[in-house]
């Protein structure tokens, strides 16, 4: 799985990645001598995975230092880059990329870091295209909880979800809507493609909001279903990223000519 971002250090390297989910310093956070960050991860030879960096200018040379000790991380993906860590991968020739989601990355993996393209493959990872459908009536939105009967995120709540198979995504919406409810929809709005990562699958979400009118018939995919707010996504424990394919789905609606 390919991801684009932002070049900012060049280069090319593979490795096993390293990650932190908290902001480092790398004058105090991180050790030039043993090359621990946060006095347990070790980064040597990693691919150094991070939300971006804090502190003293001085963590650019740290970096440097990381890099002649032979300590240093082989690559460094962020979400953020600032000054300090940019600075540090340049002068070490340590490749460097950000504007990554990191959350599609996870400690262990094996990615490929191109740091003249500005691109970070992650290996050995599937990408599986679904369809979610986001059914509204008035100032509600219709939540799903999934049953024991579904492969995968058993009692996660969702909206109307399902493989994309031989159909476009729009027919296999509105498919999945009839099996799963039951109810006649009205298409509202297409959102862009959300990524969210489970395991070893990265789904790639296609969202689509839809009006109805009545209530569901459920078929075994889900055990019952309750009509809420919008915003109430954000307190359910939901299959990922279900706040951001609504928020897609939402803002096309909101944005349509």
């Amino acid at each position: 799985m390919i991801l684009s971002g932002r070049a900012i250090s060049t280069g090319e390297v593979r490795g096993t990645v390293a990650k932190v989910d908290d902001r480092v310093s790398f004058l105090g956070d991180v050790d030039p001598e043993t090359g621990l960050v946060f006095g347990e991860k070790k980064i040597k030879d990693s691919i150094f995975v991070f939300p971006e960096g804090k502190g003293s200018t001085v963590g650019s040379y740290v970096i440097y230092q990381l890099k002649k000790n032979g300590t240093g991380p082989k690559g460094i993906i962020n979400r953020k880059t600032e000054t300090i860590v940019a600075s540090g991968a340049i002068i070490s020739d340590i490749p460097l990329v950000d504007d990554i989601d990191i959350d599609l990355i996870e400690d262990g993996d094996m990615v490929h870091i191109d740091g003249a393209k500005g691109e970070v493959d992650i290996l050995d990872v599937d990408v599986v295209d679904v369809v979610t459908a986001f059914l509204v009536r008035d100032d509600s939105l219709l939540l799903f909880k999934r049953s024991d009967d579904v492969r995968t995120f058993k009692g996660k709540w969702a909206g109307v979800s399902g493989y994309l198979e031989k159909n476009d995504p729009l027919q296999q919406a509105k498919i999945e809507i009839n099996e799963e409810t039951d109810l006649e929809s009205e298409l509202l709005a297409e959102g862009e493609t959300v990524l969210a990562r489970s395991g070893k699958n990265i789904w790639r979400v296609h969202p689509y909001l839809f009006s109805v009118e009545g209530e569901p018939e459920l078929d075994r995919e889900n055990e019952k279903y309750e009509w809420v707010r919008p915003e109430k996504i954000k307190s359910r424990d939901t299959v990922p990223k279900l706040w951001e394919a609504y928020e897609s789905a939402r803002w096309s609606y909101e944005n349509q000519d």
